[in-house]
């Protein structure tokens, strides 16, 4: 197996590193977590540059690659700062399921516009408890009602897409998922208070009630395949490949502060103790990449083990993400613990990724499953 990058690749990767930490400033980062604010002026010029929509074909305005090279820049993204990384990644959660299961009109209609800088969009999958989101067929389309929690830009989304339970009309009894793209300020869209979350917080996350929100028919996104798991597995390419990013750069602030940190008249890096500590977090982040990239490859290459893959990356990747940023507040000691030092948000981050949209407990049971055949 070929486990180098190609010169583009790596062209890529070094682009995204160069744009990271030119425009990332650790103090802007900084302002926009502890005001809950989207990095709108960062993600605009990222579209610019073509670092968003990476994966589009040409024709919509992107340049043809494929999730691994976006992968590469999420990972470059993060590792320079956590909170806009994340944001930014997160800015076109629902492109995927409208790229590969969208018709034509509906991909230059609703793709296009969020490399212009107009829109944001993302995907509302988890119904409220009390009030589960239902479509019903009328002449014109569909009225959608019901209730979803956790809607990730919820209050900043222009284009959602919404699955939500619909009868099947052949067969009465069955109920099955379906897909729509929703307009943000469609009539009937209401969006509900905003979660206070430990981490993500330049992430706006909302609960969004539809009330009797009328549908267009050409708005239902078709194709057999099901949208809704693949679109999982892609997300779940893109947390691991978040956490990746936040792994690494934990680690190597935690380097560069232990050449400079001194206890008893010696660099702490010269202690064996912590050089154990690091020696065993580099190969865990490394571990880390390897999956990622892996799973990341499947993807593009559409293997048939690409969603145990995808689950086994997230659930570790998060896990060395969390550990990355403990380890490294406890080799900086003190400041550590202080918010003008980004290693304390890199750990907020990383463990609301590491719940927020799946946990870790949800993985192990999906690679449970598939490994027994249950």
């Amino acid at each position: 197996m070929e486990f180098g990058l190609t010169d583009t690749q790596r062209d890529i990767q070094r682009g995204a590193r160069r744009f990271a930490e030119k425009e990332f400033d650790s103090k802007i980062g900084r302002d926009l977590d502890k005001d809950g604010k989207f990095p709108k002026s960062i993600f605009e010029k990222a579209c610019r540059l073509g670092w968003v929509g990476i994966d589009y074909p040409e024709e919509y305005g992107g340049q043809s690659f494929g999730l691994f090279e976006k992968v590469l820049v999420i990972e470059e993204f993060c590792r320079r700062d956590s909170g806009i990384g994340i944001s930014i990644s997160l800015a076109d959660m629902a492109s995927g399921i409208i790229l590969r299961h969208g018709d034509e009109q509906q991909k230059r209609r609703f793709l296009m516009p969020l490399l212009e800088e107009k829109w944001i969009n993302t995907v509302a999958a988890t119904d409220s408890v009390n009030a589960r989101t239902k479509a019903e067929e009328d002449p014109s389309g569909y009225v959608v009602s019901g209730k979803k929690s956790f809607v990730v830009n919820g209050s900043i989304a222009n284009t959602i897409v919404l699955f939500c339970e619909i009868r099947s009309s052949s067969d009465p009894d069955t109920v099955k998922p379906i897909p729509l793209i929703v307009e943000g300020d469609r009539e009937g869209v209401k969006i509900e208070g905003r979660k206070t979350t430990m981490g993500m917080r330049m992430v706006p996350v909302n609960e969004i009630a539809f009330e009797q929100v009328k549908i267009p028919r050409d708005h239902c996104i078709g194709g057999e395949e099901d949208s809704l798991a693949a679109f999982l597995t892609e997300q779940r390419i893109r947390t691991a490949t978040q956490a990746l990013g936040i792994a690494q750069g934990a680690f190597e602030r935690a380097i560069e502060h232990a050449k400079i940190r001194e206890q008893f008249g010696r660099k702490i890096i010269q202690f064996q103790g912590l050089q154990f500590m690091l020696a065993e977090l580099c190969t865990q982040v490394e571990a880390a990449r390897s999956l990622v990239y892996r799973a990341a490859c499947n993807y593009d290459a559409k293997s048939s083990d690409l969603e145990p893959m995808a689950s086994m990356a997230r659930l570790f990747a998060t896990d060395v993400a969390v550990r990355a940023a403990v380890d490294s507040i406890q080799i900086h000691g003190g400041i550590g613990l202080m918010k003008e030092y980004p290693i304390e948000r890199m750990l907020r981050d990383a463990k609301t990724i590491q719940n927020l949209e799946e946990t870790n407990l949800l993985q192990r049971a999906l690679i449970g499953k598939r490994m027994t055949g249950l």
